[in-house]
C-alpha cells in the first residue's frame, strides 16, 4: 500500500511538473519584447571571445531573439542545461555572390510595389538581383520581404539531411534520411546561365525532398513548385510509393507538416512566403546573434541535450544587422492560416532568414529556433559563396515546438552546388510532377 502510495504521489508530482511546463509554454507576442533588442546603429556589441551561459546571458539578451531568450529563462519543457554555453566570434562579412551584385546595380533601379486588391504589394519590373538594395519608407517591410524571397539562389543546388531527427517530449526519436534537389529557373544570377531559363514554363523555384530513409519511408517524394508569379501558390505534390503514383495536394495545404517534421510548407527555405498575401512591418534594424556551424555541426554530440541546442563545438555566433519583421496574412487571406504572426530575423547583408519566431492564430508563441547556414563555394567564380544557398544549403537548421513539445533537427552535409551537383542536373526529373515516379528506378 505505501509502494503504491508513493507511486501515485510520484505520478501526481510529474503530472504538475508537465501542467506547470504547459502553462509556462504559454509566452504571448508582445511587440515590447522586439523592441527591446538592441539597434543596430548603437555602439552596443559583445567582445568576441565572450561565452554566454547560465550566470551572465541576461546581460546579453538585447542581442537574443526573442525565442532564444525564451529557452535561456527555461520557460518551457525544453531547457538548457546549467552547462550551457555560447562563444562570440568575430564579425566576418559575408558578401553577395559578385552576378548578384551586379545585376542588382542594374535593374534594382525599375523594380516598384503597387498595392494590390486584398491588401497586400504586388512586385513590378523585377529581374535579377535584390529588387530594393537600400529598404526604405513606409513599405520597408515589404521591400525586405521580397529581397528575402529574391536573396541568392543557385541554380541547382542539392544537399542530404540524415544526421538529425523528429523527437518528443518522452525522447522517442523518428529519424529521415532526405536527399533535397531545388532548382531556381529565373531570376537567376549565375555566371554562364540566362536569367530565364527556357522550357520551364511559369516556373520560378522548384523544391524537391525524397525520403531515402528508414527503408519504410523510402521513396515518399515531396515536391513544391513555385511560379514566376509570386502572388500564386506553390503546387505541391506528394508520390506515394505504395500507389505508383503523385498526387496533387491543395493550396490549404500550407500549414501541413513537411515530411513528417515540425516544418510546414511555409517553413521550407526557413520563410516559403508568397509576399503579395503577407504584410510585413519593420521593426528595424537590430544587432543579433547569428550562428555558424564549426566542423563539428555534424556530430550531434557537440548539442545540449535534451533539447539539442548546439554548443561551442558545434556553432559560433557572432553579433550581425538583423532586420526584425512582422509578418502577417493579409485579412482577406488569413482564414484558417496557421500561424498568426511569423517573427522573422532576416540578415541585412545577405537577406537570409536567421531565426523564426512562430505564433499561432491567438499569438501564443509556438515554434522558435535558427538557421544556421555553412557558406558553401560556388563552382566557376572566383571565390564567391552561398550563404543560404535558399535552403537546402549545409548547415543546421532546428525547430523547438513549445506547445506540443517536439523538437526537429536538420543537419544538412554533403552539398552540391550548380557544376559540381551534375549527377543531379536534370529538371524534368527532379523539378515536375512527371519526374517524381522516377524515384523508384
Amino acid at each position: 500500500m505505501k509502494g503504491k502510495r508513493g507511486l501515485l504521489i510520484a505520478a501526481a508530482a510529474l503530472a504538475c511538473l508537465f501542467q506547470a511546463g504547459l502553462a509556462a509554454a504559454q509566452v504571448s507576442w508582445d511587440q515590447a519584447n522586439y523592441d527591446a533588442l538592441a539597434p543596430a546603429d548603437s555602439s552596443r556589441t559583445i567582445s568576441p571571445g565572450t561565452q554566454i551561459n547560465q550566470q551572465n546571458w541576461q546581460q546579453y539578451k538585447q542581442f537574443m531573439p526573442v525565442g532564444m531568450q525564451q529557452l535561456w529563462a527555461g520557460r518551457f519543457f525544453w531547457r538548457l542545461p546549467e552547462n550551457a554555453q555560447m562563444t562570440i566570434g568575430a564579425t566576418t562579412p559575408t558578401p553577395l555572390p559578385k552576378k548578384y551584385q551586379e545585376d542588382t546595380e542594374k535593374y534594382a533601379s525599375q523594380v516598384r510595389l503597387v498595392k494590390n486588391s486584398d491588401g497586400g504589394y504586388d512586385i513590378k519590373g523585377y529581374v535579377a538581383g535584390a529588387p530594393f538594395p537600400r529598404p526604405g519608407g513606409p513599405q520597408a517591410g515589404v521591400q525586405i520581404m521580397y529581397n528575402e524571397y529574391y536573396a541568392y539562389i543557385p541554380y541547382l543546388i542539392t544537399t542530404y539531411a540524415n544526421l538529425g531527427f523528429n523527437m518528443d517530449k518522452f525522447g522517442n526519436k523518428y529519424v529521415n534520411g532526405v536527399r533535397e534537389v531545388n532548382f531556381k529557373v529565373k531570376h537567376l544570377s549565375d555566371p554562364g546561365k540566362p536569367v530565364n531559363l527556357p522550357n520551364t514554363g511559369d516556373s520560378f523555384l522548384t523544391q524537391n525532398n525524397v525520403i531515402m530513409e528508414p527503408e519504410q519511408s523510402k521513396y515518399l517524394n515531396s515536391l513544391q513548385i513555385f511560379h514566376d508569379n509570386p502572388a500564386d501558390l506553390p503546387d505541391s505534390y506528394v508520390f506515394v510509393p505504395s500507389l505508383r503514383r503523385s498526387i496533387r495536394l491543395t493550396t490549404a495545404a500550407r500549414c501541413s507538416p513537411l515530411v513528417g517534421s515540425d516544418y510546414t510548407q511555409d517553413d521550407e527555405r526557413s520563410m516559403n512566403l508568397q509576399p503579395p498575401i503577407f504584410q510585413s512591418r519593420f521593426l528595424g534594424y537590430k544587432n543579433i546573434l547569428v550562428g555558424y556551424p564549426t566542423p563539428g555541426y555534424t556530430n550531434k554530440d557537440n548539442y545540449y541535450k535534451p533539447l539539442y541546442f548546439p554548443g561551442p563545438q558545434a556553432v559560433v555566433w557572432q553579433v550581425r544587422p538583423v532586420a526584425v519583421l512582422d509578418i502577417r496574412r493579409v485579412p482577406a487571406k488569413s482564414g484558417g492560416y496557421c500561424y498568426g504572426t511569423r517573427m522573422a530575423y532576416i540578415d541585412k547583408e545577405t537577406w537570409q532568414p536567421i531565426w523564426m519566431d512562430l505564433y499561432d492564430a491567438e499569438l501564443h508563441l509556438w515554434k522558435t529556433g535558427p538557421s544556421v547556414y555553412k557558406p558553401m563555394p560556388i563552382p566557376g567564380t572566383n571565390g564567391d559563396v552561398a550563404t543560404g544557398a535558399g535552403g537546402p544549403g549545409d548547415g543546421e537548421y532546428t525547430f523547438w515546438d513549445v506547445q506540443n513539445n517536439h523538437i526537429t533537427l536538420d543537419i544538412q552535409n554533403d552539398g552540391k552546388i550548380n557544376d559540381d551537383a551534375k549527377s543531379y542536373d536534370d529538371y524534368t526529373r527532379w523539378g515536375t510532377p512527371g519526374g517524381m515516379a522516377q524515384v523508384m528506378q
